[in-house]
């Protein structure tokens, strides 16, 4: 199947040219591949929308977080389970706090990464 045909309006056939030196060129390709973009869509993006880029997040990183959020609340359950007043030996809920503790550490390390 074909591409669908640009409507002659929408088409972008007027080329404008201007100079940058390194660094500009540097932070332009460091902003397009933030946003994972082009330069040509960075630039259209912040002249004509007038916006700031954002990070597109990975859904790995998502599907990583929220699996742990899930491991996360069945610890909850767990140590819930232990605080209701049977008797749990020591090292089992020492166990659970370093599970929680570990995964406090792991979350807050995907969150802050950006």
């Amino acid at each position: 199947m074909a591409r669908p045909r640009i409507p002659q309006k929408e088409k972008r056939e007027i080329k404008f040219t201007f100079k940058m030196n390194e660094r500009e060129v540097k932070a332009l390709a460091e902003m397009g591949e933030y946003a994972n973009l082009s330069s040509t869509e960075v630039i259209r993006s912040c002249l004509f929308k007038n916006r700031l880029l954002k990070a597109r997040v990975p859904s790995i990183d998502l599907k990583t977080y929220l699996e742990l959020k899930k491991i996360g609340t069945n610890i909850n359950q767990i140590a819930k389970h232990y605080n209701s007043g049977k008797e749990v030996p020591p090292e089992k809920l020492n166990a659970f706090i370093s599970l929680r503790d570990k995964l406090d550490n792991v979350l807050k390390k995907l969150i802050n990464d950006r």
